[in-house]
């Protein structure tokens, strides 16, 4: 027997529907069903079958063949609802792919799924796919096409007859393909037949005794076992449903009320932020229609059950089920106890580690028989690889109890964290595609299931804000680190294997066992009990990431929000040390002109982390961004409660009262307004300017082309243009200089603009309307260098990139941009390079650098004056508890009196300089 034979054998003998199924028989009736989204769009039963039976035939002029495999990865939407009911009409193997996965883990996924086509919502694939070979169908664009056509028959109020048949999806071996982490580090693709999912969902329909009157919301991700499920049940019950996004509780509880929801599915997360919500809301919603809170997903906590019931009157219904084998055991309305008994037809054991049956109470490995268990898992390139277990071991540990319901504990080798199984040693894998190795290690965080430190062997060891940046883009957003540390290498045992006892140390040292950092009092930090405040605030920031998100966005675009939100918390985190390193003296006040960008960095740099020094900190918002500011600070406060005083009084009161009682002035801004400032201080007052840099970006002959460009866009794109850290000249070899700006060029034409919150584009209009100025004036004196861009809507005060290329060895003398204007001067030779960088003009603005390629000369010569960053951007570089910048008296310096050094700065070591206590 081949095999395929063997599969297909193997489908029938274990997944066969049970002779005495109430079922619906393979042709599904449209009935009383009907589905409403989150803005109460109503699409009728019969509309919504035409829709899927058009979208099919879409897909087959297409040349969707029934025989083929088709991915289908997609946000919750009638969309996704209408594909993947068209697809089970049309009798295709669907594979179905999370949403959410970083777009090069995705791409992996569906290369190997041996899928012909992908169905998705995506605006156009990412560069990770090209090298997939892939037929992609715009689903959104298909999805309007089916609708247009039906409303033009109108045939959403006709046809009944218009039935979707899944008797040939039912019948293949290979019909659904999903995908489960396992602990060996790779997604494994887990295939099942059509029989026995559809089997699955009747077993689940007599437990949970759906109605046709039913309205159901599931808060889940139709792309997982758990979501599909209700999708599918939905359709068998002929009943109403309601979408909602995934993760969207609050929308939720709106939904429920408004639509008289009757049964809610949701992971356990969902449902502590809904018994928030609650305590919250003085005027309680109405909930009572819901007859049915169901939870699934990971192990329900005894205490959220008890909480659930106390609250709303009402059980928490658990269940338990695995991508293997779909539910295996479900608590219903008349037995509420643990996750029930298992489906009619499933059989559980529960196990020693001799795989001997355990009595009940005793806890042990679950071990399921059913007939729904999975036929094969999938192999690279999308052949299926059959597989016949008539007891499947789940790794899960639980019990029965003495009525036969069973209680499930845990996964041995898997964390939970945000509603998510997770498995660190999966997660690790994906993290090491930034470059060096890494160890995932989870602590136990009440507060949040676990807490995840991720360690990384890095030789060189960078600063933990430049791995922090990298590992966030490898990762999903669920998997992110609560802490980064970086060794030089991992602690080894006496076989040579990492010594995972010695990393668990490790990472309960920086988190405390609980997911609260602990700190030893320390006589180089003048106010050590304030370290568990700052820690405190590292936990908000992972906590309330997304309200500080909106916050920030209103004036920032969301990509140098998340960056920036990764830097603030990687300098939170090396606070003690920084301070612990230069032991400053404790001072009694500072004040601070806060900058007009970097609202939350700035306020980790100059307000946060002198608090560890600093009995007093009275701080001035910039009024551009005062309103963020007061935002931010009324969010943190709550966490911190430190001596952080916010005054928004005019400048010159500021300076007279505050500024004139404090021992250390901080002032960001410009040059000439820092001059003002200080000329009005104290003698004995210690004045710390921070100002803005000309940032040379210098490109050798030999350097990578590509990672040149990619750095540049990087660097020059940080908030729409508008960051100091954007160089305002760019000087490349004439060797390269016509490949480098042709790709810069196409690099930069294909930028998206949209709103600072919308996560597909990536830049957005000028915030600045002084940048929008200093732009045109730069476009309108060098238009005859643009070589990309140049366009400017003043009605919504964009800027498109701009790329200008002068002639080769150019004499320049670049006006600090807050655009995205890219500024290229081609140089013939190094040694006039080293000329025009030893221009009084760039010497007295030297802040930072940039290096691609081997130039030794010029590398060291921008090293006496600045901070350089060598093949990676200045970004990459900050680190915010060591000093930055350079000698460039424009762009910083120290005052005391009437000296004024030029120096690359951190507020700690100037603390530490200028008052006794500190090492000199």
């Amino acid at each position: 027997m081949g095999g395929e034979d063997r599969l297909r054998w193997f489908a029938a003998r274990s997944s066969a529907v049970p002779e005495n199924e109430d079922r619906q028989s393979t042709a599904t009736s449209p009935r009383r069903k009907m589905l409403i989204d989150a803005r109460d769009r109503k699409i009728s039963t019969t509309e919504l079958s035409v829709r899927c039976r058009r979208l099919g035939r879409l897909l087959a002029d297409r040349g969707v063949a029934p025989s083929d495999r088709v991915v289908l990865t997609a946000a919750n939407s009638p969309e996704f609802v209408v594909g993947l009911f068209a697809l089970l009409h049309h009798g295709v193997s669907v594979a179905l792919v999370d949403r959410a996965l970083p777009a090069r883990e995705c791409s992996e996924v569906v290369a190997e799924s041996g899928a012909r086509w992908m169905l998705s919502d995506h605006d156009g694939l990412e560069a990770e796919f090209d090298p997939v070979r892939i037929g992609w169908l715009d689903l959104t664009a298909l999805a309007a096409e089916a609708e247009a056509g039906t409303a033009a028959d109108g045939a959403g109020t006709a046809d009944e007859g218009a039935e979707l048949d899944l008797g040939a999806w039912g019948s293949r071996p290979d019909a659904l393909v999903v995908w489960t982490s396992g602990s060996t580090g790779r997604p494994k693709g887990i295939v099942r037949s059509g029989a026995s999912v559809l089997g699955n969902s009747a077993r689940t329909a007599r437990r949970m005794r759906y109605r046709a009157d039913d309205v159901l919301c599931p808060l889940l991700p139709f792309t997982h076992q758990y979501g599909l499920s209700m999708l599918l049940l939905w359709w068998r019950a002929g009943a109403t449903l309601v979408l909602c996004p995934s993760a969207g509780t609050k929308a939720a509880v709106e939904l429920v009320e408004r639509h008289a929801v009757t049964v809610v599915d949701a992971v356990p997360a969902s449902y502590v932020t809904l018994l928030r919500l609650l305590e919250r809301d003085a005027a309680a919603p109405d909930l009572s229609s819901v007859r049915l809170w169901c939870v699934g997903g990971e192990p329900l906590l005894e205490d959220l059950r008890a909480q659930f019931l106390e609250r709303l009157g009402q059980p928490l219904l658990d269940g338990y089920g695995a991508s293997e084998l779909g539910n295996i055991a479900l608590a219903g309305a008349d037995d509420p106890t643990g996750c029930g008994t298992p489906l009619d037809g499933v059989e559980v054991e529960v196990v020693d580690d001799a795989d001997q049956a355990v009595p009940p109470g005793t806890a042990g490995q679950i071990v399921v028989a059913s007939p729904d268990v999975m036929t094969g898992v999938l192999e690279p390139g999308g052949r299926v690889w059959p597989v016949h277990r008539p007891r499947f071991a789940t790794g899960d540990l639980g019990y029965r109890d003495e009525q036969g319901r069973l209680h499930v504990l845990g996964r041995r080798a898997a964390v939970h964290r945000l509603g998510y199984t997770l498995y660190p040693d999966a997660i690790a894998h994906k993290a090491a595609g930034c470059g060096v190795p890494v160890q995932v290690v989870p602590v136990d965080d009440r507060r949040g299931g676990s807490a995840l430190v991720f360690v990384v062997a890095d030789p060189r060891l960078r600063p933990v804000a430049h791995w922090r940046r990298l590992l966030v883009e490898q990762v999903g957003a669920h998997e992110r680190p609560n802490r980064v540390v970086v060794v030089e290498r991992f602690p080894g045992g006496p076989n040579g294997k990492v010594d995972r006892a010695a990393l668990a140390e490790l990472a309960a040292d920086v988190l405390g066992g609980s997911g609260q950092a602990t700190t030893a009092p320390s006589s180089r930090i003048p106010y050590p009990e304030r370290v568990a405040r700052l820690h405190d605030v590292l936990d908000l920031l992972s906590s309330r990431r997304d309200e500080i998100v909106s916050v920030m966005t209103e004036v920032s675009h969301h990509v140098t929000v998340a960056g920036e939100i990764e830097a603030a918390h990687a300098a939170l985190t090396g606070a003690a040390a920084e301070v612990e390193r230069h032991g400053p003296a404790a001072i009694d006040r500072m004040s601070v002109l806060m900058p007009s960008n970097i609202p939350l960095y700035g306020y980790v740099l100059y307000l946060l982390v002198p608090s560890l020094y600093t009995g007093e900190i009275v701080f001035r918002p910039s009024r551009r961004i005062a309103d963020v500011t007061r935002k931010l600070h009324e969010l943190l406060a709550d966490a911190h409660g430190l001596p952080l005083v916010l005054d928004d009084s005019p400048q010159r009161e500021f300076l007279e009262g505050p500024g004139a009682r404090s021992d250390v002035l901080v002032f960001t801004g410009t040059y000439d307004n820092a001059e003002k400032v200080r000329s009005g201080l104290r003698p004995d007052q210690v004045f710390v300017f921070f100002g803005q840099g000309v940032n040379p970006f210098v490109i050798g002959r030999d350097a990578g082309i590509s990672d040149a460009v990619d750095g540049l866009v990087t660097a020059r794109m940080l908030n729409s243009g508008q960051d100091c850290f954007g160089p305002d000249v760019v000087f490349v070899d004439t060797a390269i200089s016509a490949r480098f700006c042709s790709l810069l060029v196409r690099r930069v034409e294909k930028l998206r603009c949209g709103a600072y919150d919308d996560p597909s584009s990536d830049y957005g209009p000028l915030f600045y309307s002084d940048g929008l100025d200093s732009a045109l004036e730069v476009l309108r004196k060098d238009r005859q260098y643009i070589a990309a861009g140049g366009s400017v809507d003043f009605g919504h005060e964009r800027v498109d990139p701009t790329v200008l290329i002068r002639p080769a060895d150019t004499k320049v003398r670049p006006p600090e941009l807050f655009a995205p204007i890219f500024n290229v001067v081609p140089y013939s030779s190094e040694d006039w390079l080293d000329t025009m960088l030893d221009h009084p003009y760039f010497e007295e603005r030297a802040m930072g650098a940039t290096v691609y390629g081997d130039l030794p000369e010029t590398l060291a010569r921008l090293r006496r004056r600045h901070t350089v960053s060598v093949d990676r951007t200045l970004v990459d570089i900050d680190d915010g508890n060591v000093a930055f910048g350079g000698t460039g008296i424009r762009a910083n310096y120290v005052a005391h009196g009437r000296k004024r050094t030029a120096r690359p700065l951190l507020l700690s070591q100037v603390v530490a300089d200028y008052f006794d206590g500190g090492d000199r």
